[in-house]
């Protein structure tokens, strides 16, 4: 079981203590499982190793936890998302990988659930430290401010629709919680993450 807003494994699938106290920016989360072997061989495969195929089994075992999940027919806002936006990264690292991982998975991911992709309507407003490397309390501080839509963006899409935040590790939930809240500011109703795997609390 997992929160459904942070999906931290839990005892029990409701509201985790931290999503009920300070709510992130996103609404609900999707993942395939923890971030621990051997799935982690697999993210890294494809963010460092370059094996781009990986994105798509990503992207249609995505879709396919979608899909499955329960929801209410009368409850509009939790369908299908109407834009798939992936976490960008910074020009440099972008340069130096030559790709994001997380658009390769978004670009793959949208067809499957119906929705359209944009790979720079959102976009690093500045450069940040990799958040692998800071402690816990210093990711949020770290990104804040990090994120912004694209001055030739169409805001269009994002007026009171749902969209899907894609990335392919979140640990502590704050470059999440920091770009949905950029979505939100300009108009989207609701925001999902969509995200291979997450790193569990510790113990």
């Amino acid at each position: 079981p997992r929160c459904p807003r942070c999906a931290l494994p839990q005892r029990t699938a409701s509201l985790c203590a931290i999503c009920r106290c300070a709510p992130p920016a996103f609404d609900a989360t999707i993942v395939l499982g923890d971030y621990a072997p051997p799935r982690e061989a697999l993210v890294l495969a494809l963010k460092f190793g370059g094996v781009l195929p990986l994105a798509g089994w990503l992207a249609r075992e995505l879709a396919s936890e979608w899909i499955a999940r329960p929801s209410s027919p009368t409850d509009n806002a939790a369908r299908a998302p109407c834009l798939v936006v992936p976490i960008p990264l910074a020009p440099d690292r972008l340069a130096e990988r030559g790709f994001n991982q997380s658009w390769e998975i978004a670009r793959r991911l949208a067809p499957r659930v119906g929705a359209a992709a944009s790979a720079d309507l959102l976009v690093r407003a500045r450069s940040t430290a990799p958040q692998a490397a800071l402690a816990a309390d210093l990711r949020h501080p770290n990104v804040a401010g990090a994120f912004a839509l694209a001055r030739h963006a169409d805001r269009s899409p994002l007026q009171g629709r749902h969209v899907a935040l894609v990335d392919d590790v979140m640990t502590t939930g704050a470059t999440l919680a920091e770009a949905a809240a950029v979505l939100k500011r300009h108009g989207a109703a609701r925001v999902t993450a969509l995200v291979a795997l997450r790193t569990p609390a510790p113990s």
